[in-house]
């Protein structure tokens, strides 16, 4: 509670004296909505779980920007929070290049960007990071999603246990978004990553399945992930769930200042 409350006053600060710009961005074929904390440094750009809007990153990145001075970028992706959604055309790559459109709006072409993305945010990190892979200057994956055969069959097998009509009503876009699961895992496992880009996986202590057998191989994807690479680590983040930045935030922005400083 100590921490929580911590974390609140000091978000009210920032928010005080921070050149907030929370607006929505005409990227087609979405609007998307941006909030951004304006700094002096490089930006941080900040991708969400799967099914959560920017909403999950507020204190964070409130705390970042104060602790950094950089300016620090968080959006809801299509069809979640603020932001638009268009099922015609409906991929990952689409998302990846509106959100650039949004990105070159505000001036950020070719600045050096850190990225940070949890869960299925991975995912957007890893297309993004190959796109432009000489401006991202790092990416810090939390508890991510790694896309691979095993993660395709596990997409499958949970959308066919789904039933439409538990979506209608304010959640179609989450049920699209299972729906091209497998079509995205498989667009992403065949891109390959810039070994050049230092790389922080922090992983949680408990994975978000319900099977043990498909939390260990979540977790065995984060080591191979790493593994045989100098400029990518891991850091075990005892006593957490899959939703790390909700249960330590401290921890969190910790590993994200000290990734910073030493990487950009």
């Amino acid at each position: 509670m100590k921490q929580i409350l911590f974390v609140w006053l000091l978000l009210l600060t920032v928010n005080a004296h921070a050149q907030l710009i929370d607006t929505l961005v005409n990227a087609r074929p979405y609007r998307l909505h941006v909030r951004m904390l304006k700094g002096k440094k490089a930006p941080i750009l900040f991708e969400s779980g799967g099914g959560q809007d920017a909403s999950q990153w507020d204190s964070i990145a409130a705390v970042v920007h104060q602790r950094l001075g950089a300016t620090v970028i968080t959006y809801d992706r299509a069809g979640f929070g603020q932001s638009s959604f268009d099922t015609a055309g409906y991929t990952i790559l689409q998302e990846i290049k509106s959100l650039e459109k949004a990105l070159y709006q505000f001036g950020y072409r070719n600045t050096p960007l850190l990225l940070v993305g949890q869960s299925l945010g991975a995912f957007y990190n890893w297309v993004y990071a190959v796109r432009h892979p000489t401006q991202v200057k790092g990416i810090i994956l939390v508890d991510p999603r790694i896309p691979s055969y095993a993660d395709m069959r596990l997409a499958r097998t949970y959308f066919q246990r789904l039933d439409r009509k538990d979506y209608e009503a304010g959640y179609m876009s989450l049920y699209y978004l299972l729906a091209r699961m497998e079509r995205t895992s498989d667009y992403v496992r065949q891109l390959t990553l810039p070994a050049s880009i230092p790389l922080l996986d922090i992983m949680a202590e408990r994975g978000p399945f319900s099977e043990a057998s498909e939390n260990e191989r979540f977790k065995a994807d984060q080591r191979n992930l790493v593994k045989g690479h100098g400029n990518r680590h891991l850091v075990y983040a005892a006593g957490t769930s899959h939703n790390i930045p909700q249960d330590k935030p401290a921890l969190l922005i910790e590993e994200i200042v000290h990734f910073y400083k030493q990487h950009l």
